[in-house]
């Protein structure tokens, strides 16, 4: 037996192991390496320290091409006292030679109403953490703030942070935005996970409650 096993393989072994070499090189798909174009990249710079690109989506409407960016501490140009609410930036793909993006300021920059028992905190919303778009010919835009909070219970000592989302029709127009809060009763939108399936919006729930 020790004999064998200093002798090698033997004749027969060795042929089973040609012949599956040989069909591996014939017969069986191989893998292939997958390499990134990066000479032809299309490159789009934010604001420093706005975590600019965080989430991204191409777009399409019309003849229009265009990469939408999440910007999730940015400031609003429109508003500067609110604190890093985050922002979302259309970026024109094709006739853009400097590449520059465009903020788009979603709802109201001085706050929508949010019920009779609801006062909202934008600060650091984190709006442009998730960004989605609706599936099919010039589809819908999507994009959340996690962090929303109804600070309308704070002298209780509760924030409660449902979170936010805004839609936008596929041309872009965002003064036809539309504020989305399904969360409004203590429980958490998280829209840092969420996707949308024709109309319907769905959203990764959690009861979640912050106390100050």
């Amino acid at each position: 037996m020790a004999e064998e096993a200093r002798r090698g393989p033997g004749p027969r072994r060795a042929t089973v192991q040609e012949a599956v070499m040989l069909l591996l090189c014939l017969g069986v798909p191989t893998g292939r390496s997958y390499n990134v174009d990066t000479e032809s990249a299309l490159l789009y710079q934010g604001t420093a320290n706005t975590l600019f690109g965080y989430s991204v989506v191409l777009h399409s409407h019309g003849p229009n091409r265009w990469l939408i960016v999440g910007a999730p501490t940015a400031s609003w140009l429109s508003n500067a006292s609110v604190v890093s609410p985050g922002a979302i930036y259309r970026c024109r793909i094709g006739k853009n030679p400097n590449r520059t993006c465009e903020q788009l300021q979603l709802g109201s920059p001085g706050g929508e109403p949010c019920g009779k028992t609801c006062l909202g905190e934008r600060d650091n919303q984190w709006l442009g953490v998730t960004l989605s778009r609706q599936p099919g010919e010039n589809g819908s835009i999507v994009t959340c703030g996690h962090r929303w909070k109804n600070i309308f219970y704070i002298k209780n000592e509760n924030k409660l942070p449902t979170g936010v989302c805004y839609g936008m029709p596929s041309d872009l127009r965002a003064e036809l935005s539309k504020r989305i809060a399904p969360c409004y009763q203590g429980f958490n939108c998280d829209g840092s996970s969420r996707i949308i399936l024709l109309d319907w919006l769905y959203f990764c729930l959690q009861y979640n409650y912050k106390y100050i």
